[in-house]
């Protein structure tokens, strides 16, 4: 009877331990570089790379030549004027973000165990729809991000054309004197005949024009303010006076030139990679375009990653791992503190210190009897529950 109890015992503990290893046997996973075949049943999952996204604000001067530019010096007596049509860019604000994709270095497979129990099988895997891991968790959970945002707004002046007063009249009316000759008998008469026709302007006969109605304008403006007219317009008075200075500086614009700023933003990405130290160009900055590419012309635009070390005490691991086929475990990232530098003509014009998760290990978390939440941006663990 004792046997049959010991023998019924031994049974009971030999089908927990089959059913406890076939739930620990539950998935496999692998680098995806070393996965031979697609008939395996699973799914691929990446870990985050964090990208640095620059913001440049820029400020935007587009100046236009006018077009009596050559007639300022001599009709009005100005020698400071847009003498080209250009456009100038200066730097004002740099602001540094980062933002996360998969990484193409750490791709990984997870294969199912069909021979695993149901209640192993009930595990439900969360993914980004780019691939990144969300969760191992026996839930679904939304797609998070908690990349930082930051907000921005550029209120520029509206463009009111380059000059609204040049397209004025190309003809003028030019009045001959035509002296015709009669004679009747021997009395000769001579008659004057007035020819009127319509001759082209040259354009300095147009720029004396535009001179002549900006003194007429500033006549005006000083009969207006002095009085002249002996009424009180009221606050109308004030309006007027705007009108004939606005009126005065389209005219003026059409000797010294147009300029019109307004606020740009120009982004550039960069990746930062693990072993890859010391100041790095990673754009250039162009006075007529902006921020352009680093092999094209312009000021480099420097960049200098300084990692802290803050997980160098942590166990090494491979990066990406080349262990192949492991079970009940998930690969994941720990980030690296870095402190971030942009320079500009050997100035530092930017500076934030952030975490990037390549520079960082990747090491492994159990999945026997444990659910995991991970954080989509730096590839961490989030939230660890144990049954």
């Amino acid at each position: 009877m004792l046997h049959g109890f010991v023998r019924s015992g031994l049974l009971i503990m030999l089908a927990c331990v089959v059913v406890g290893k076939m739930g620990i046997s539950q998935i496999f996973i692998s680098p995806a570089n070393t996965v031979k075949t697609n008939d395996m049943s699973g799914f691929y999952y990446a870990l985050p790379q964090n990208l640095l996204k620059i913001d440049f604000i820029l400020e935007k001067n587009v100046r236009y030549k006018g077009p009596y530019a050559e007639y300022a010096d001599k009709i009005l007596g100005i020698d400071t004027y847009v003498k080209q049509d250009e456009t100038l860019y200066t730097i004002r604000d740099v602001v540094i973000t980062k933002t996360s994709e998969p990484d193409p270095a750490a791709w990984f497979f997870v294969e199912f165990d069909e021979k695993a129990s149901r209640e192993a099988r009930s595990l439900v895997f969360s993914l980004q729809p780019d691939g990144i891991i969300l969760a191992a968790d026996d839930a679904e959970h939304p797609t998070q991000s908690s990349t930082g945002r930051i907000e921005k707004q550029f209120i520029n002046a509206p463009d009111a054309g380059k000059f609204q007063y040049y397209a004025e009249r190309n003809l003028y009316q030019r009045i001959d004197t035509i002296v015709r000759k009669i004679t009747i008998d021997t009395t000769t008469i001579w008659r004057n005949i007035l020819g009127t026709s319509w001759v082209d302007r040259n354009p300095e006969q147009k720029a004396k024009s535009a001179a002549d109605m900006i003194h007429t304008l500033r006549e005006n403006r000083m009969n207006l303010i002095s009085g002249y007219q002996e009424i009180n317009y009221g606050q109308s008075i004030v309006f007027m006076n705007e009108q004939l200075l606005k009126l005065e500086q389209e005219y003026l614009g059409l000797f010294l030139g147009k300029e019109i700023r307004s606020i740009e933003e120009q982004t550039v990405y960069y990746v930062p990679e693990a072993g890859k130290t010391g100041v790095q160009i990673f754009a250039r900055f162009n006075e007529s375009s902006g921020i352009v590419d680093a092999g094209s012309k312009g000021e480099a635009l420097q960049i200098k990653i300084d990692p802290k070390g803050s997980v160098q005490a942590l166990p090494g691991q491979n990066n990406p791992p080349s262990r192949a086929r492991l079970s009940n475990v998930l690969y994941f990232r720990i980030p690296e503190y870095t402190d971030i530098q942009l320079m500009y003509k050997g100035k530092i014009i930017g500076r934030e210190r952030l975490t990037i998760s390549q520079l960082g290990p990747i090491a492994m978390a159990p999945l026997t009897k444990t659910r995991l939440v991970f954080d989509p941006e730096t590839g961490q663990v989030k939230t660890i529950r144990r049954e």
